[in-house]
């Protein structure tokens, strides 16, 4: 982010910095006097957590059900028109039905998504206040030296979300691309099958899945450094600011 990077001091006035605070060892970790700036980023981490949760959710489960439904309900259509017109022959209105309402089911998860990447934008743009007032009440060893809990710096945990929203928006651009492919009446059934494991795949595996796993854990790792018994209650954040417009 162009506006920390434009705060981040040199090398060498950093390590000019009167007595910076240790890392603390991992066998006796420094206790922590939280600020309001440590329970407020606390809540932007949690907030990004439960998007990341739900992201899972409706790729996983509500994602991909729709995408099979809209795959099953077009080959059985495709199998009856197959069939000489008699009147033995089955309707396709039920199918053609299930079919739309899959179709949508589709389009809403997307849609839900995008929402959801909103959402991470909001959150990342609410810690960089975070790290702005830090800077201006704290100063400049509080966000770039001192470590918040264990060993990473309040620089450290805002720069780590930017990546974050890099990843789930490759990842919905990666989705949509292959929705677009099951929703062609044109694509067959072995194209929407392989289509659908692409989605399945993507799904729980691959660049995105790896990239918040591991955030997840380090975040977890930093949080635990300074955590007191019974610090477990997770604030909601409320998301400030209009929505942008997204093409």
């Amino acid at each position: 982010m162009s506006r920390l990077d434009s705060l981040t001091p040199s090398k060498s006035r950093s390590r000019a910095s009167p007595s910076p605070s240790p890392s603390p060892g991992p066998g006796s970790p420094a206790k922590i006097t939280e600020t309001t700036h440590h329970r407020m980023l606390k809540l932007v981490l949690s907030e990004v957590r439960k998007i990341i949760r739900t992201w899972d959710e409706l790729v996983i489960m509500d994602g991909f059900k729709a995408c099979k439904g809209v795959i099953d309900e077009g080959t059985e259509m495709d199998n009856i028109l197959a069939v000489e017109d008699k009147p033995e022959r089955p309707e396709i209105n039920g199918h053609l039905d299930c079919w739309y309402s899959y179709r949508q089911s589709l389009e809403s998860t997307l849609k839900k998504l995008d929402n959801n990447l909103y959402k991470l934008s909001a959150l990342t743009d609410q810690a960089e206040k975070i790290f702005f007032e830090a800077y201006k009440r704290e100063g400049q060893d509080f966000v770039f030296v001192e470590p918040l809990w264990f060993t990473w710096t309040l620089e450290k945990f805002v720069n780590s979300l930017s990546p974050i929203i890099s990843l789930h928006t490759s990842h919905l651009a990666s989705l949509t691309s292959l929705s677009h492919i099951i929703l062609d009446p044109n694509t067959s059934f072995d194209d929407a099958k392989l289509t659908l494991e692409a989605w399945r795949d993507i799904a729980t595996g691959g660049e995105r899945w790896e990239g918040v796993r591991e955030w997840e854990e380090l975040v977890e790792v930093e949080l635990a450094g300074g955590r007191d018994e019974g610090d477990d209650d997770e604030d909601e954040v409320p998301i400030k600011g209009k929505k942008k417009g997204r093409k």
